[in-house]
């Protein structure tokens, strides 16, 4: 059998039936009430508990589409990446040129939220960058398509997609939004500052006083909303984020390193180790360690009580020393 004739047997009979198997087992799948009888159960609880039209949610429900590619997102965080790929995606020269632009065309805003919640400007504007590309990137997918998903078919945080679904049926209600067009993330964080329907039920906040509180649509919102996040998150006022522990003072600090998300060592003890804290600093404050992977050399942070604070909005430490190094870079550009 000539050669070409035998790679199209292969091409036929076994690359062919892979690529359609691969096809129907990444598409989309319609909602079956059957097979998800959990959604039935809250269809029920927001129809009693709510007020919802019951058929009318069963509907909605059905009209959502189970995504595996939402699945596969979920389990390649980009907060999983190494220190330098993440920091790359979001501290660059672009990030930082919009941010400028961003804090230059809201000042005002931005100014007044400083002033009002006691959060940097700047910090405001990283996080907005970071979350969205300062509102220009807000998410593609429908949030009932990702939150039905994560629910239903992603078993070790399906309680939580499950609440946050409910609350997101709930939150449409509220703000008379359409389910089945709101769009967001993989994991059905909204609007311009990528909330969770939790959060956004909790902390949205109308900082343009038309009304309402639009993270979907108003800056204006967003930025107050972000700046009320970090303070009811216990963020304070003047004191530091981070600082870089010179390389001749790291000598000994592996032992201290935490991987966790809260402060963790005495700062007395760092300093009787040779670390040189922030200036004006409180020596019986707790601080965290953490190691970073600066080009294959470790780099070594003291985070304070408001590093962790950034944290809550993203529960990663690539991510808070990110909107850090990122509102650095916006402030100094900016003249703030």
């Amino acid at each position: 059998m000539p050669l070409y004739m035998a790679f199209l047997r292969i091409w036929r009979f076994v690359v062919i039936p892979i690529m359609i198997v691969l096809a129907f087992g990444t598409t989309a799948q319609a909602v079956s009430l059957e097979k998800y009888p959990v959604l039935v159960k809250l269809a029920d609880r927001l129809s009693s508990e709510h007020g919802f039209d019951r058929g009318q949610l069963l509907n909605w429900f059905k009209e959502a589409r189970i995504k595996p590619k939402i699945i596969d997102a979920m389990n390649r965080p980009a907060e999983k990446l190494s220190w330098n790929r993440y920091r790359g995606l979001f501290v660059n020269e672009a990030s930082v040129r919009n941010g400028i632009r961003f804090m230059n065309a809201h000042r005002s805003v931005l100014s007044r939220a400083q002033a009002e919640f006691g959060i940097p400007k700047e910090i405001i504007c990283a996080i907005i960058g970071i979350e969205t590309r300062y509102g220009t990137v807000t998410g593609s997918l429908r949030v009932l398509d990702s939150l039905t998903t994560l629910s239903m078919e992603y078993p070790r945080r399906s309680k939580f997609f499950l609440s946050e679904l409910e609350h997101f049926m709930v939150l449409a209600d509220e703000h008379g939004l359409d389910p089945l067009a709101v769009k967001g993330s993989y994991a059905g964080a909204m609007g311009i500052p990528q909330f969770m329907p939790s959060s956004y039920r909790r902390y949205a906040i109308d900082y343009d006083d038309d009304g309402r509180s639009d993270l979907l649509g108003s800056v204006d919102d967003a930025v107050g909303s972000v700046a009320n996040y970090l303070k009811v998150h216990h963020w304070r006022v003047g004191d530091p984020v981070t600082n870089t522990v010179p390389r001749h003072q790291a000598t000994g600090l592996e032992q201290f390193v935490t991987r966790r998300l809260k402060v963790n060592t005495a700062l007395s003890t760092l300093v009787a180790a040779g670390v040189t804290p922030s200036p004006g600093v409180d020596l019986n404050w707790d601080v965290g360690v953490m190691k970073f992977d600066d080009d294959g050399r470790p780099s070594y942070r003291i985070g304070y009580h408001n590093f962790f604070v950034i944290t809550r909005y993203n529960r990663s430490q690539n991510y808070a020393m990110s909107v850090f190094e990122l509102a650095e870079e916006i402030k100094a550009g900016s003249g703030n």
